[in-house]
């Protein structure tokens, strides 16, 4: 799955500072994150995670802006609750962080305690699949990597989508903690082949699809208004011939690591107009996704524009 963005970011400054000494740095500050993660009582990590969630709410103005107004597109419009919800992202999104240094410490017994899964889903998204593989859309909601992990410890051959870390020592420290936990990962700039290859090979595929796209993509209806994003996701499907299910992990207590798994096979028939069904099929997700964020609306991290209204303002004033 993603790599969280500002950790690559912190990383990508690290490699291109040129210093051997800043990578080590680098790499010790990731192991000494993922220990404090884990010796830490949770309830103390998640009460600081929100505390400094809701401060970089008010430090960040832009990333507080596209937040809200993302969230007053899934809140019907209220400013003040959409405010509300933002403000919450911002302290779940940290919660996920420390989430995200204690995953990479885990063991196959705590993930299946961690993840609430009804046993006739198992039943069901065996059901599902086909000899052409599974294409597992999910979005930045709740805890997401725990998804890919509990479908490879339940039987299921799963090839995630994952940004690499510039930081060499960082990269192989993040890909082989999902490794230990039975998932392959394939680097997001080679993830065409390598998404065929494993559909192929019956895997489930697992990708990230709430990233507005600037130029390409597929324009969808997402909560009313319009989104661009990417029309990758729904042609590799269409071209393996494989099901798609869309999902969400939203977490079930504040103080709790425990998720749920919250999913939506997609129902859609190809009619061979391949332009159409790309935007078809991308649709069907973005609808069912729909519903599965309406529940859990403050869990969502979006903090970049994501509907084309709110994106041209910006634009015109670029030119300007």
């Amino acid at each position: 799955m993603s790599v969280p963005g500002s950790l690559y970011l912190a990383c990508a400054a690290g490699v291109h500072a040129g210093l051997t000494e800043a990578a080590l740095a680098l790499f010790l500050a990731f192991r000494f994150a993922i220990f404090l993660t884990r010796m830490v009582p949770l309830r103390v990590s998640y009460g600081l995670a929100r505390a400094v969630g809701v401060a970089a709410f008010y430090a960040w103005p832009g990333g507080r802006r596209r937040s809200i107004q993302n969230l007053r597109r899934v809140l019907g419009g209220d400013p003040r609750e959409a405010r509300r919800c933002a403000r919450r992202s911002f302290g779940n999104y940290l919660v996920y962080l420390v989430d995200f240094f204690r995953f990479l410490g885990t063991d196959a017994d705590e993930i299946r305690r961690r993840v609430v899964v009804e046993e006739s889903l198992w039943e069901r998204l065996r059901e599902k699949r086909s000899s052409n593989g599974t294409v597992f859309l999910t979005m930045h909601f709740g805890n997401w990597d725990l998804g890919a992990a509990i479908l490879a410890l339940n039987g299921f051959a799963l090839s995630a989508i994952a940004d690499e870390f510039p930081n060499e020592r960082v990269n192989r420290l993040v890909i082989s903690s999902r490794k230990h936990l039975g998932m392959n990962i394939i680097p997001v700039g080679r993830m065409g082949p390598g998404i065929l290859r494993a559909l192929r090979n019956n895997d489930v595929v697992a990708l990230l699809v709430d990233v507005p796209q600037a130029t390409g993509g597929v324009d969808v209806e997402f909560f009313g208004a319009t989104i661009r994003v990417s029309d990758g996701p729904a042609r590799i499907a269409l071209r393996a011939g494989s099901p798609v299910v869309a999902a969400t992990l939203p977490r079930l207590d504040r103080w709790s690591d425990t998720v749920g798994a919250e999913i939506a096979p997609v129902a859609f028939d190809a009619t061979g107009d391949a332009e159409a069904d790309v935007r078809g099929l991308t649709q069907a997700v973005f609808t069912n996704l729909e519903g599965l964020v309406r529940r859990y609306p403050e869990q969502w991290y979006i903090f970049r524009n994501l509907w084309l209204d709110d994106r041209a303002p910006v634009r015109a004033s670029v030119k300007a």
